[in-house]
């Protein structure tokens, strides 16, 4: 015969009786003695350790993507930072060299020897002039300081040109490279005489007049000659580069390196006739 709904459900409610009653008894003797249930209690607590470890394992994969994206984007920020600081240290170096290259040329210029015909008078180069085709630049000197038309400009390697143009505070100086512009010269080796002109580029000048017959050899110096009273003798003006014999004539094509920077140069030395500002100055008086 099959046992009806109430049966079973007496059945069950009798078991749920017996396990209450008998885990009463178990807390009633546990508490009274609890070392009896030490073993039990150690067992079931090593079998539940996996249990715990597994309910963990999402938080500790939480906290370790954590952990992992917040040093990534730690260690991105600290190498843009880095990064940064390293540019910052080239652009000072950088800002540094040219600094000491600035002052090393101006001691150089200041230790050009002063001869005891001129002052000195120290400019910096401020500007080109509008028109592309001619070698003039401008300077931050001009009428206010003795500067005058004619006067010859020099660095501390050689002839730059002549001052062409005065104004109160400025004055444009025609470099020797311009094609219109020509210096009497002397070869420093053999004492002979020529005439060097510009070719309208800063790194090459032309040296004139110069005979097939004539001792000349590269590498010779070319030094200012005086000739004409327009600029003074002794200052370099360039060497001999390269030396080609044209058939045409009896003169010989003779290509010269300037001595003068006429590329980068910021300070020039304005030579200045000590006896004429002597005059000017009485003059004024």
């Amino acid at each position: 015969m099959t046992p009806s709904i109430f049966a079973r459900q007496a059945l069950s409610l009798r078991k749920t009786a017996i396990v209450l009653i008998a885990a009463l008894i178990l807390m009633w003797f546990d508490s009274k003695n609890s070392e009896w249930f030490n073993p039990v209690r150690s067992t079931s607590h090593a079998a539940m350790q996996p249990i715990y470890e597994l309910s963990l394992l999402p938080s500790y994969a939480t906290h370790w993507a954590s952990g992992s994206i917040q040093s990534k984007e730690a260690l991105r920020r600290e190498n843009m930072q880095l990064k940064s600081q390293l540019i910052h240290a080239h652009a000072k170096l950088q800002q540094q060299d040219y600094i000491l290259a600035q002052n090393a040329r101006l001691q150089g210029i200041l230790s050009t020897t002063k001869p005891e015909q001129f002052d000195l008078n120290l400019a910096q180069v401020i500007g080109t002039d509008t028109n592309l085709l001619r070698q003039i630049v401008v300077l931050n000197k001009g009428k206010q300081d003795g500067v005058q038309v004619g006067q010859t400009v020099i660095d501390e390697d050689g002839i730059l040109g002549q001052i062409i143009n005065v104004y109160p505070n400025t004055s444009r100086l025609l470099l020797i490279t311009d094609e219109q512009q020509s210096v009497a010269v002397t070869v420093k080796r053999t004492g002979q005489r020529a005439i060097v002109t510009g070719q309208g580029i800063p790194s090459a000048l032309s040296l004139n007049y110069v005979f097939k017959t004539s001792d000349v050899r590269v590498g010779d110096e070319l030094v200012s000659s005086g000739l004409g009273g327009r600029i003074p003798a002794g200052y370099r003006v360039g060497r001999i580069a390269h030396i080609k014999d044209e058939q045409a004539d009896n003169f010989r094509s003779i290509e010269v390196t300037p001595a003068a920077n006429f590329i980068d140069n910021a300070y020039v030395l304005i030579l200045q006739d000590k006896l004429l500002n002597k005059n000017d100055t009485a003059i004024g008086q």
